[in-house]
């Protein structure tokens, strides 16, 4: 009797194990959930509280995954999400995060979540909403893998972080501030754009000498050319000059003989007769 029981729990125990094989793949590591590379939202607020109010429906696959969404959206939260107030708080409250079966090879899975932002005394308060939905069919691979379950849980994470960030900056830019804490909302975002929109931008004071217009660019002014340039030179037969101011220094040299022909030689009867 101890015999068969023995025996029939060794089946049984095989059986279990390779039932378990079938739906398995080799083993694996996965990178924890990591998104510190992101850029950090600073909040104008004291404390950023994180609550988790998901609950998983009977069928949720979220527990068998290597990092649960929920799980993936609190180290978001925790490494994006920034306080950078002195008074006022934050909510980030988790509303859902499931993963579940969507057909033999498929799987789909939801994130929604909610950020309440307030100051003390609750004076002013705030608050977004964000929800993605992923599905993934696996094609041959199994659904329910963890290699499956890792994969859409990092594509639902990447939808989330553009949609929250989104969210955050169209409905509470006015509590948000940089990474001291200088609100945004008429500091640094506002002296990025110093004209209206649909207006063009007055030119820069300073302008390369490149590109000035020829009337202004700096140049080599040469003289008039009707100005009479004298020569360093003294002239040769009138070294001082003409002498006449009335006649311009290029005319021509005023004549200092006898006109041609005015002069004749004298006739051979007055040499002979002046010779006796």
């Amino acid at each position: 009797m101890g015999m068969r029981y023995w025996i029939g729990a060794s089946v049984l125990a095989f059986s279990l194990g390779l039932g378990g094989c079938a739906d398995n793949e080799p083993t694996q590591t996965f990178p924890p959930a990591d998104y510190s590379y992101l850029s950090q939202l600073h909040l104008n607020v004291a404390t950023i509280n994180i609550q988790d109010e998901a609950f998983p429906s009977p069928d949720s696959l979220s527990a068998k995954a290597p990092t649960p969404p929920d799980q993936a959206l609190k180290q978001m939260a925790g490494q994006r999400l920034v306080a950078s107030g002195q008074t006022g708080q934050a909510d980030f409250i988790i509303k859902q995060a499931y993963i579940s079966a969507a057909g033999e090879n498929t799987i789909s899975g939801a994130m929604d979540v909610q950020l309440n932002v307030a100051d003390t005394g609750n004076l002013h308060t705030g608050y977004i909403h964000a929800r993605i939905s992923r599905k993934l069919d696996t094609g041959s691979k199994s659904a329910t893998s963890r290699a499956s379950l890792y994969e859409l849980t990092n594509q639902m994470m990447q939808d989330m972080n553009v949609e929250l960030e989104f969210q955050i900056r169209k409905k509470l830019m006015s509590w948000m501030t940089d990474a001291i804490g200088n609100p945004l909302v008429g500091g640094g975002v506002q002296q990025q754009s110093l004209t209206a929109p649909g207006t063009v931008p007055a030119p820069a004071v300073s302008t390369p000498a490149a590109t000035l217009p020829p009337a202004v660019a700096p140049s080599v002014q040469q003289p008039p050319a009707a100005t009479a340039v004298q020569p360093s030179v003294p002239d040769a037969i009138f070294p001082t000059g003409s002498g006449d101011d009335s006649v311009p220094a290029v005319s021509a040299p005023k004549q200092k003989s006898p006109p041609m022909g005015t002069l004749q030689l004298p006739s051979t009867s007055q040499s002979t007769s002046s010779g006796g």
